[in-house]
């Protein structure tokens, strides 16, 4: 009986050693597919790192990675240790230059820039921001929305224009740094500040007329040729303009007639030109304006009439102006009720084929 309880007991024994080592042999087998599973863990973060790196401009674009996402191997432990990097941005850095330009092409439309002293045109502003924030601009400087800037497809850079809200009559000096709008039916497209201080920020587009102020243009040119750019700020002073072979006239005039006073609500040329500080706003009359696409501008009326009869979808009229002090001919549809029916009229005119229409306000 004794020596019954002896074997049993030495059974009992070894079957509890058995189960120890084996619970070992367990949990040494879990602990090293852990350690394996780190390493392969690591391992394919590294990887991942490698490629990272090698498409950091991808990344910065996308910012599809995140920093704890990111692992580093510690020597001194056997865990991973999660740590955050600091992913650095390129920095921008502005190189301005006065440029025209040479024709460029985008979406398949030529521009063909130019250095027009009587740009006069009437159409309709957009405006660009935040997306746009801190980069550069077609001439090498960097966007700013919070100033007062513009873009323009075909004006040199810098140039200032007077932009004139046709709905509300605010008008505005603004300096083109930048290219665009590359939309079918926009003449401008101003930065954030811009337009607000026209009126047109909620509403996202203005009827509006762009005028180029030659003198002011000319001056900014001779600043930056010779690498001089002043601030985008609203009080900044224009260069000084200097008029080349200006004749000095003497001229003494009696008259009897009574000199009628000008209305109060009346800008003169001459206050327009004083006022002219880039981001100072003022207000002149409202008047009322329509809408028009204009297929083409001729110098003969027949060619005007024959290319409205080409265009057989809506009615058009020929309206005569000057240009440069010839008559030339508009063929023009309208008037039309809104912007957005003018989209849609001039999408279809450009698909016809007339490639030089486009919006004008009259």
């Amino acid at each position: 009986m004794k020596l019954n309880r002896q074997i049993l007991s030495k059974h009992m024994v070894i079957l509890a050693t058995s189960t120890i080592l084996s619970g070992c042999a367990v949990t040494e087998v879990a602990v090293n597919l852990a350690k394996t599973g780190n390493t392969e863990q690591t391992e394919e973060k590294d990887i991942t790192n490698t490629h990272l790196e090698a498409n950091e401009t991808e990344l910065n674009s996308s910012s599809q990675l995140k920093n704890n996402d990111i692992i580093k191997d510690n020597s001194n432990t056997s865990d991973s240790l999660v740590l955050p990097e600091i992913k650095k941005e390129p920095m921008v850095v502005a190189n301005p230059q006065y440029k025209i330009g040479e024709p460029y092409e985008v979406f398949g439309k030529w521009y063909y820039p130019e250095r027009d002293l009587r740009y006069d045109k009437t159409g309709i502003a957009s405006w660009y921001g935040d997306e746009w924030a801190g980069k550069l601009t077609a001439n090498g400087e960097i966007f700013e929305p919070s100033l007062v800037s513009a873009a323009h497809k075909t004006l040199p850079m810098p140039s200032v224009v007077r932009v004139t809200n046709l709905e509300n009559g605010k008008s505005l000096v603004v300096r083109l740094n930048d290219r665009g709008p590359f939309v079918a039916g926009r003449i401008i497209d101003l930065s954030t500040e811009a337009a607000r201080r026209l009126g047109f920020l909620k509403k996202g587009i203005a009827k509006v007329r762009v005028q180029i102020l030659a003198e002011q243009s000319l001056a900014l040119e001779r600043e930056a040729k010779n690498n001089k750019f002043p601030l985008l700020l609203s009080n900044e002073e224009m260069p000084p303009i200097i008029a080349d072979n200006v004749p000095q006239v003497n001229l003494d005039a009696i008259t009897t007639r009574k000199i009628k006073s000008l209305p109060k609500n009346r800008t003169s040329a001459i206050e327009l030109l004083a006022q002219s500080r880039i981001g100072e706003v003022i207000e002149i009359p409202v008047t009322e304006t329509k809408i028009w696409v204009q297929i083409g501008a001729f110098y003969n009326k027949e060619s005007a009439l024959s290319v409205l009869d080409k265009y057989e979808k809506m009615i058009g009229s020929v309206s005569e102006n000057l240009h440069n002090g010839k008559p030339i001919y508009r063929a023009r549809l309208g008037p039309i009720k809104s912007v957005e029916d003018a989209d849609i009229i001039l999408a279809d005119v450009l698909a016809f084929g007339f490639e030089g229409a486009h919006i004008i306000v009259d």
